[in-house]
C-alpha cells in the first residue's frame, strides 16, 4: 500500500479505522510533508519579489531541500506502516523448538530497530524542516510569515509524534548501545527543534508582530 497514492479524505479514513496502520508514525510522516510544503511556498513568494532579491539563493535552497524531504518523508510514510507489520509477523513466528525460540527473538528485536528506525528518520526530517521554517520566517516574503510559523508548529507536532514512536519501540530492545546511541541523537534533535521554533516565534514577533 502506498499512502502517496491515495485521496486525503482515502487517507484520513484509513488512519481512523480499526486497522493498526498507518498509525502515529506514518501521520507524522504526511504532518511533515505538508510543513515542508509551507515551507517551499513562503520561498516560492519570495522568490517573485525583488525587493527581496538578495535571497532569492537562500530561498532557492529551501526549496531543493524541502522538495527533497517531502519525498523522503512520503517514503517514510510508508515504510513505517511496513516495519509495524514486520514486528507484528515477528511476534508470530513459532516457538515450539529452541531453535524456533530463538530465531523468533532475533526477528523480533532486529523487526523493533527497523520500527524505531523509520520514525528517527521522520524526526531527523522534521528537525530539518524547522530550521528551514526559520530561514523562511527570518529572510522571506513578511506576507507569508505566518505560514512559515505553521510549517514551524506542525514540524514540532510531528517531531513529538514520531519521538514517541521511537521510543516505544526502544522499550522493548535490548541492544543497550542501539538504544542508548537513539535517544542521545533524540536529545539533540530535541534540543534543536525547540530552539529553532522558539527562533521562530521571535522572528514572527519581530517581524509581524505576532504573539505567541
Amino acid at each position: 500500500m502506498s499512502f502517496e497514492k491515495m485521496q486525503i479524505r482515502d487517507f484520513v479514513e484509513k488512519v481512523a479505522d480499526k486497522s493498526p496502520t498507518p498509525g502515529g508514525g506514518a501521520v507524522s510522516a504526511v504532518v511533515a510533508c505538508l510543513a515542508a510544503a509551507l515551507n517551499e511556498m513562503v520561498a516560492q513568494l519570495t522568490l517573485g519579489r525583488e525587493d527581496y532579491a538578495e535571497w532569492h539563493a537562500e530561498m532557492e535552497r529551501v526549496i531543493e531541500e524541502m522538495e527533497e524531504i517531502r519525498h523522503v518523508l512520503l517514503e517514510l510514510a510508508d515504510a513505517d506502516a511496513e516495519a509495524f507489520d514486520e514486528v507484528m509477523n515477528a511476534y508470530k513466528l513459532p516457538k515450539g523448538t529452541e531453535e524456533e525460540k530463538e530465531k523468533r527473538k532475533k526477528s523480533i528485536q532486529e523487526a523493533l530497530k527497523r520500527a524505531a528506525h523509520v520514525p528517527y528518520e521522520i524526526c531527523r526530517c522534521c528537525r530539518d524542516i524547522v530550521k528551514a521554517a526559520h530561514v523562511v520566517a527570518k529572510w522571506g516574503n513578511v506576507n507569508a510569515i505566518s505560514d512559515a510559523v505553521s510549517a514551524a508548529e506542525m514540524a514540532h507536532g510531528a517531531f513529538q509524534s514520531a519521538k514517541a514512536n521511537v521510543l516505544i519501540n526502544l522499550k522493548s530492545i535490548k541492544d543497550e548501545a542501539f538504544v542508548e546511541n537513539m535517544k542521545h541523537e533524540l536529545r539533540t534533535f530535541t534540543g534543536e527543534v525547540e530552539g529553532e521554533l522558539e527562533n521562530v516565534r521571535q522572528t514572527a514577533k519581530q517581524r509581524a508582530a505576532i504573539e505567541f
